[in-house]
């Protein structure tokens, strides 16, 4: 236990496998935070961890104090004392996010238990990452317009009749604007979904793709499927993706 005054840094991943009893059902909580939720806009992977200042005023009649804490992932830690306030009194939390290779969109909570009851007061962080340019080149190493991904043609190698086969396809939105994008194959036998459809601006998102092996054409030894990504409003192809397969009884 922590005394009174002395800061405590709590690194969420030592955290995420206790603290059940922090969910004190029907309690209200005792904190109000200002600001109630951190956006820490877009932020450059290279730059490093950021970091915010928090308010948090004790709204309740009794004085309490932050007992515990823990976020939502390891890329997110927090900072406090255990001093007491009273009520209406006011502590300051630090928050820091880490946007080491974590590209695009995130939305995370940060968790103040307090008093002996360990009532729960969260907030929630957000934020978008731009990833580095070695990071980029490393995960989506193709480039098509404003998009870059993981690969521009997939050998799914030997693929029987009865089998079904997923691909996946990593895209990213090197642009500051969001993009919506429709999937769509050539052919019965390669299923495309485009998860999510719209990918905000320097955000991710996954081509999945299903190679479905009864439907692969009886007289062939061999096939090449086309993925395409089309732009939604307009229907003009931004990308095509070949897929070619050896086909096996």
């Amino acid at each position: 236990m922590k005394v009174s005054g002395v800061r405590c840094r709590v690194a969420a991943a030592l955290m995420l496998g206790g603290g059940l009893l922090a969910f004190a059902s029907g309690m209200v909580p005792s904190l109000k935070f200002i600001p109630e939720k951190v956006d820490f806009g877009v932020i450059k992977e290279e730059d490093g961890k950021v970091m915010q200042i928090v308010k948090a005023v004790n709204v309740t009649p009794d004085s309490t104090f932050i007992i515990s804490a823990r976020t939502s992932c390891g890329c997110s830690d927090v900072d406090y004392t255990q001093d007491m306030i009273a009520p209406g009194d006011t502590t300051e939390v630090v928050v820091t996010y880490d946007p080491r290779n974590r590209p695009g969109k995130f939305l995370k909570i940060a968790r103040f238990f307090t008093g002996e009851e360990r009532i729960s007061n969260s907030i929630k962080l957000s934020g978008t990452v731009v990833p580095s340019r070695k990071n980029l080149d490393r995960s989506y190493p193709d480039k098509a317009g404003d998009l870059r991904l993981s690969t521009l043609m997939i050998n799914a190698g030997e693929v029987s009749r009865g089998e079904a086969r997923p691909l996946f396809v990593g895209i990213y939105n090197d642009s500051d604007h969001p993009m919506a994008l429709t999937a769509e194959s050539d052919g019965a036998a390669l299923e495309a979904a485009l998860m999510p459809d719209t990918i905000e601006a320097y955000g991710i998102a996954t081509l999945t793709l299903m190679l479905k092996g009864r439907l692969l054409p009886q007289n062939k030894e061999e096939m090449i499927y086309k993925a395409s990504l089309l732009d939604t409003a307009t229907g003009d192809t931004v990308v095509a993706i070949p897929v070619g397969c050896l086909i096996t009884q």
